[in-house]
């Protein structure tokens, strides 16, 4: 792969106009890649596309599927055994912010490291 192909720039954007915006959660990055490297990205996806696949039970990131569609499988779920008598026993996981808790300077190192042993 080219190296022009690994470089990217990384732009803060905001979530929201009415909030402090001095405070780093109001905003979220978004990564602008190179064109080339997107129309690369989207013939490898016509290649490798049938090999690409996951459980049925993964909503997120996939063709025709959204949050809607995991809240209507979980409320079905939900019907079918208390009309049978089960016991119901749930748990929910925020992860919203799972990456901002992420040490960037120690994950860029590594990745830098990586890179360079390769």
């Amino acid at each position: 792969m080219p190296n022009d192909f690994l470089l990217s720039i990384i732009k803060p954007l905001l979530k929201c106009k009415h909030g402090n915006q001095t405070s780093l959660d109001i905003y979220r990055g978004i990564t602008l890649i190179p064109v080339l490297f997107k129309l690369f990205e989207a013939v490898l996806l016509v290649f490798y596309d049938s090999f690409l696949t996951s459980i049925s039970l993964q909503y997120g990131f996939k063709k025709n599927s959204s949050c809607n569609h995991a809240l209507f499988t979980f409320v079905e779920c939900m019907k079918y055994f208390t009309k049978r008598g089960s016991k119901i026993f749930r748990a929910f996981l925020d992860a919203s912010k799972a990456f901002g808790k992420v040490l960037i300077n120690g994950l860029l190192t590594k990745l830098i490291w990586k890179r360079r042993s390769v």
